[in-house]
């Protein structure tokens, strides 16, 4: 189990996949994180994953509800792209 000090120093992002290379593409940092909302749109297993740390594929589902919690509204390509929700350190400013 991770600690108090431990989870606070993530953040999380959406993360853009070139579907082809599989590289990183771009990141979107997603604050403020609204955890219950994210762990219902995304059915997260919250008994096991209790602060979402695990990856989380978005699909086409999901646009509404991003385009919603987003600061930037992006567009989304499905045909060239992959896109997950996960967990990341947070960087240092």
């Amino acid at each position: 189990m991770s600690t108090h000090e431990e989870v606070s120093s993530i953040c999380h992002v959406l993360t853009v996949v070139d579907g082809l290379s599989e590289e990183v593409i771009d990141l979107h940092e997603l604050e403020p994180f609204d955890l219950p909302a994210f762990c219902l749109q995304f059915d997260v297993p919250v008994e096991h994953d209790p602060q979402m740390l695990d990856r989380y594929a978005v699909g086409p589902d999901d646009v509404a509800f991003l385009h919603k919690v987003m600061e930037v509204e992006i567009p989304f390509d499905f045909t060239t792209n992959a896109y997950f929700i996960e967990a990341v350190e947070r960087r240092g400013d």
